[in-house]
């Protein structure tokens, strides 16, 4: 019977000495909070021997005022009921909790929903934008091919003027020489 209390009381002392190497190295500050998935008992003092004040929910804001490393208790400061008491270490987190957390996150999420509204109503104006574009290319390019057959069309007429008008000249020129020499042999 004295050899199952001794090991019980071995077991669990390495669990409490396992538990206290897991204590986190914190400073006094007053950016701390008690862990979201549990409540704490407060004690008056360093230890769990000592009376409890009360409880303090998760998530709860505090000031950490004392580390006693020893005892691997916190000396802290609830501000939700101005008490003042000891907790463990190990329940004490520089996290803000998430309740708290929740009114920022979805602040930022309504924030990000807007802006994406924002720039999907932009984004569908600037495909409008692109659209148009695109027809008045269109529309350009079929006007610039247009006239481009059109100036290839007047620059052959005009090739044609000028040749007619050559040899209207040369058969004016040629009708005036002969016109000439007849006359000179008469």
């Amino acid at each position: 019977m004295l050899r199952k209390w001794l090991t019980i009381m071995l077991i669990a002392l390495s669990f409490q000495a396992f538990g206290l190497q897991d204590a986190p190295k914190m400073e006094p500050s007053s950016s701390h909070y008690i862990r979201d998935d549990l409540y704490v008992f407060m004690h008056t003092g360093p230890g769990r021997n000592y009376r409890i004040l009360g409880s303090i929910e998760a998530g709860t804001p505090i000031t950490v005022l004392k580390n006693n490393r020893d005892a691997e208790f916190m000396q802290i400061r609830e501000h939700k009921e101005d008490r003042t008491g000891w907790v463990e270490s190990k329940f004490v987190s520089d996290e803000m909790s998430r309740a708290e957390q929740l009114p920022i996150i979805s602040q930022k999420l309504a924030d990000s929903q807007a802006s994406q509204q924002g720039l999907q109503s932009e984004n569908g104006r600037l495909k409008r934008q692109l659209s148009e574009a695109q027809q008045q290319l269109t529309q350009l390019s079929s006007q610039t091919e247009s006239q481009s057959r059109e100036i290839k069309q007047l620059s052959t007429q005009l090739e044609n003027q000028e040749k007619d008008e050559m040899i209207k000249w040369f058969t004016r020129g040629g009708m005036v020489a002969g016109a000439g020499i007849l006359l000179g042999l008469f």
